[in-house]
């Protein structure tokens, strides 16, 4: 159950920039920039940020067992995502991917009354259940790291490179055509 409603309320945190799913207004935890894509961003700028569950679905543009270090990892818990950056890939015998080690933001346990009291300066507990509506957890806008993940529970990979070769692979005259409209 803990494990849900940690998910839950990182995922709506991913699922942003004008309302959380749950009718909460989010616009200023958004603009304090402490959710797991947030972070994502620092680490790979060009990260596109899904605005729906198809966008998030799109993402995936590498094998799971051919992740890199330097790939985000999507995680899907139940209804809920979340997005951590790879920093290391364990290989078996084999040289096969079987685990990764990651870090992330704002992948935490829901956060409590006393805890958004504290960190916030808030006693009012509508705002603290908006707070949670919104996703934000006890880790809100901290970084952590994962060790050893296991590869069945990463639900899809996004790489960079991948979405850097698939423009290498383009025609060349497509991409002049592009850049002079763009003009």
């Amino acid at each position: 159950m803990r494990i849900i409603v940690i998910t839950a309320s990182i995922v709506i945190a991913i699922m942003l920039h004008t309302r959380c799913y749950a009718g909460c207004n989010c616009d200023d935890w958004i603009k304090k920039g402490g959710y797991c894509v947030d972070y994502v961003k620092t680490k790979i700028p060009t990260f596109p940020i899904p605005q729906n569950t198809a966008e998030i679905a799109a993402l995936k543009n590498r094998d799971t067992r051919k992740v890199t270090e330097g790939d985000v990892a999507i995680f899907n818990f139940s209804n809920y995502w979340h997005v951590a950056y790879v920093e290391k890939v364990q290989l078996d015998l084999h040289g096969n991917a079987t685990s990764i080690d990651i870090s992330e933001m704002n992948f935490g346990d829901q956060l409590s009354l006393n805890d958004f009291r504290n960190k916030w300066k808030q006693s009012s507990k509508s705002e603290w259940k908006r707070a949670v509506c919104c996703g934000v957890t006890d880790t809100y806008n901290q970084t952590n790291a994962r060790k050893n993940v296991a590869l069945n529970t990463v639900t899809q990979i996004w790489s960079p490179v991948a979405t850097s070769s698939e423009s290498a692979k383009r025609d060349p005259n497509d991409i002049a055509r592009k850049h002079k409209q763009d003009k």
